[in-house]
């Protein structure tokens, strides 16, 4: 029989009620002075970076991937590209110019004109170019050559001729810093885009010739046409507007 007296029974020690120890005090809230909570902040653990391909512009490139670091390089040189035709003068493109002359001496192509395809000069007679490597070259429609030749990629001649046309390789635009184009025919000269836009120039008259200067500026070709005495030579048209030819040692040097 189960006795239900709510008398606790004292003569058998393991039937009484264990106590429960006391619960801690519980601790004061942190206090608000800002110098006793800045060490545990600094102590907190940084916030986990997100795993994986990063596809922002601005994250930084990674030491360990090469291309990651060629293309931030490329962001960079387009950035101050633009930076630097943002501070040119104003002028005309190829569609608002028909002529290069004496009273319309300077027309701007657009970046995208400046890229693409293969610019043509016809009528031209002589010309250099001038690399960014600082190698220079001459060569005239007959055939001669001067200087030293500049190959891209492709093993092709950035500037040179093909039969009596002068080509500029404008896919590989970044490695010309400019070229001269000298015509002493009775002809115009005329440059032709991919696009099909032209400009013409002028034959010799009243004693001046002139040269149609290409110069590579950020991302932009410009094109001057500059006058010079009707008797000038080329070598001394050269030399006036600082082409000096650079030399390649003989093949047997590299053999040894």
């Amino acid at each position: 029989m189960v006795n239900r007296s709510s008398t606790p029974r004292t003569d058998l020690p393991y039937l009484r009620r264990r106590v429960k120890p006391p619960l801690p005090a519980a601790q004061p809230e942190a206090t608000a002075n800002p110098a006793a909570v800045a060490p545990a902040a600094a102590a907190a653990p940084a916030a986990p970076q997100p795993a994986g391909l990063v596809l922002g512009r601005n994250a930084p490139p990674s030491a360990a991937n090469p291309r990651a670091a060629k293309l931030a390089a490329r962001r960079e040189a387009a950035r101050n590209e633009d930076h630097e035709v943002g501070l040119l003068f104003p002028a005309p493109g190829i569609a608002d110019v028909f002529e290069l002359n004496l009273r319309e001496r300077v027309l701007r192509l657009t970046a995208l004109e400046s890229a693409v395809g293969t610019m043509v000069v016809s009528g031209s007679t002589a010309m250099a170019w001038e690399s960014t490597r600082r190698v220079v070259g001459g060569a005239d429609a007959a055939g001669h050559t001067a200087g030293s030749p500049v190959k891209t990629s492709g093993n092709r001649p950035l500037v040179g001729y093909d039969g009596t046309a002068a080509l500029v390789s404008l896919r590989h635009v970044r490695e010309l810093r400019r070229a001269i184009f000298i015509n002493r025919s009775s002809g115009t000269m005329g440059v032709q885009l991919f696009s099909g836009a032209t400009v013409a120039l002028p034959p010799v008259a009243g004693g001046i010739q002139l040269v149609l200067l290409v110069h590579r500026i950020g991302n932009v070709l410009e094109l001057r046409a500059e006058p010079v005495p009707e008797a000038w030579e080329d070598l001394q048209i050269w030399q006036e507007f600082d082409f000096t030819m650079t030399h390649q040692a003989p093949a047997g040097a590299y053999g040894r």
